[in-house]
């Protein structure tokens, strides 16, 4: 009779044993499952790489070409490319405080500006324009210079044009050796007219540029 307790009771001692080594190694196969799913989003997302840059210039890279908006001291990266009306722009959006915003680089007109070369580095100017919830898309002409063996871009300066303008050429007042000014030629409102109607007065304007910025 005692026999059969004893052995009744080893066998409940060696039953609870086994559940507990059971539950140990769930518990640590499940932790590591659980490291593994928080941690693949943070690895993912370290790797993305610019849509932007690798359409407009061929460079495999995370860094993003930013914009600085002039007036917020706020870099905007450019995240997509986008298509308006038949115009071609590289787009990003920002919001500070309150205030959100579109920027939108229209890369179909980069100038590269023929200034003292440095290798591996390109100096070039585009417009861009900023519209947020207000009323008005306010026109630049911004200055970057791009390592052309790594992909940074860094912007040196930027010059407001316009509101709401319609931009149809840009390209250097120079053929050849050196860049000192850029020929600009666009569509702005005149005097008398809304600004909610399609601007109509045609409008040169030669900017001076330097490479470490517009002669303002």
């Amino acid at each position: 009779m005692i026999k059969s307790i004893l052995v009744k009771i080893i066998l409940l001692l060696v039953g609870i044993s086994c559940l507990v080594l059971a539950a140990g190694i769930y518990r640590f196969n499940f932790t590591n499952d659980d490291i593994y799913v928080d941690e693949q989003p943070v690895s993912v997302a370290t790797k993305e790489k610019s849509n932007v840059m690798r359409m407009l210039f061929s460079f495999q890279t995370d860094n993003y070409w930013q914009v600085e908006l002039p007036e917020l001291k706020l870099a905007v990266p450019l995240m997509e490319l986008k298509e308006y009306n038949g115009h071609h722009f590289a787009v990003g959006e920002y919001q500070f405080g309150q205030e959100r915003g579109v920027v939108s680089v229209d890369y179909p007109r980069i100038t590269v500006l023929n200034f003292t070369y440095v290798q591996d580095e390109m100096i070039f100017a585009v417009p861009f324009s900023v519209s947020n919830q207000g009323s008005g898309v306010h026109w630049y002409i911004g200055l970057y210079n791009m390592n052309t063996k790594y992909g940074d871009i860094q912007q040196i300066d930027s010059l407001f044009v316009g509101d709401r303008i319609v931009i149809n050429e840009m390209n250097t007042d120079e053929a050849f050796d050196v860049t000192s000014s850029i020929r600009l030629a666009y569509f702005s409102h005149g005097p008398a007219q809304s600004m909610a109607d399609d601007p109509s007065v045609n409008t040169t304007k030669v900017i001076k540029v330097t490479p470490t910025g517009f002669v303002k």
